[in-house]
């Protein structure tokens, strides 16, 4: 069987949409007549694409052309019509807007599958109802219903990166393998974001045990400021062994260079579920959002969450004002879970 998977927009939502990509890809049902497993191609905007082409489940990646939030008809058709002759059997469409099942549906696919809403269940053929805010599952069971592949089956995203393009990434950015990588932005707001000054704590506590060692912040170009308060509230005398590359990687090279880091320091963010695919160390710290809906997926994560009264609110900003959940999560339960570069290496 050959499937087309419609991408989601936010980097964790595509890693988490691996579990469902992988059991496609394992489910013997679905393999082709003389036995090759299901061929899944990807259909995703130029934000996750990248995200896909690290996994060996997946056989191509196609980068949408589409403007983010415009329906562009006439552009969603005519991609649907360049896909109409490639033998696509089922489509499977993650995002939960209309426009993100046009293509399937222009490009006649016979089985398209997702979830019911935003007037959409007409240009799907499978539409599951959804199931209550209360009862949403974790991420990767919301996915792995469309697939009809219960909890049991889903295993951990992994994601794969080739030692020649690690060993690349890390000579182009002068980095050595074992360093501590920090994520500190959150893209979906405030109510997510660790205060600057205990990712500092946290940063110096670990230079200070690892002398040979550096401390890395990562992030998009939105993530620039936040990256220099947190190095400026260094030691002076630590800031020349801390950098930040917020805005000066490509996602593909941000997975590179994550999967040579010791550790992973993070909000929830989509490079926190990056790094849990790649079966480096994590540090989760959640605030507003939930551990039980969206956690690093690995082994080797371990979650910070004080689970306050009015958590897991989902706002960008706290609607108390406080913050409480973030500032009262002290850095010391943090550092007190670092592991050795060399170990984690």
């Amino acid at each position: 069987m050959k499937v087309l998977i419609v991408a989601p927009n936010w980097i964790g939502d595509a890693v988490m949409s691996l579990s469902l990509i992988q059991a496609l890809h394992q489910d013997n049902t679905l393999r082709f007549a003389d036995g090759r497993p299901c061929e899944i191609h990807v259909l995703a905007p130029p934000v996750t694409a990248p995200v896909y082409q690290f996994s060996h489940a997946v056989r191509a990646v196609q980068v949408e052309p589409f403007s983010h939030g415009k329906l562009q008809w006439r552009l969603r058709k005519q991609v649907g019509a360049s896909l109409a002759g490639r033998g696509f059997d089922m489509a499977v469409v993650l995002p939960n807007s209309l426009k993100s099942a046009l293509v399937p549906w222009f490009a006649g696919i016979p089985k398209r599958v997702g979830y019911s809403g935003e007037l959409r269940t007409a240009v799907l053929t499978h539409a599951l109802s959804k199931p209550s805010k209360k009862a949403k599952p974790p991420m990767i069971e919301w996915y792995g219903q469309l697939g009809a592949y219960s909890a049991d089956v889903l295993e951990f995203p992994v994601l794969n990166v080739e030692a020649g393009m690690r060993t690349e990434a890390c000579a182009e950015f002068d980095l050595q393998p074992g360093f501590l990588a920090i994520a500190p932005g959150a893209e979906f707001g405030p109510a997510k974001r660790w205060p600057a000054g205990h990712f500092a704590e946290v940063a110096t506590e670990f230079l200070l045990r690892n002398p040979a060692q550096r401390a890395v912040l990562f992030g998009g170009p939105k993530d620039s400021g936040f990256c220099g308060e947190i190095l400026g509230l260094l030691p002076l005398d630590l800031q020349t062994r801390a950098c930040s590359l917020a805005g000066k990687t490509s996602l593909a090279q941000a997975v590179a260079l994550m999967s040579a880091a010791s550790q992973l320091l993070t909000n929830d963010s989509g490079l926190m579920h990056v790094a849990a695919a790649l079966n480096v160390q994590v540090h989760a710290v959640f605030g507003s959002s939930s551990p039980h809906h969206t956690p690093p997926l690995s082994s080797k994560a371990k979650v910070y969450y004080l689970n306050l009264e009015c958590s897991p609110c989902f706002q960008r900003e706290c609607p108390l004002g406080h913050t409480d959940c973030l500032k009262k999560l002290h850095p010391k339960m943090v550092s007190e879970q670092l592991v050795p570069a060399s170990q984690g290496v």
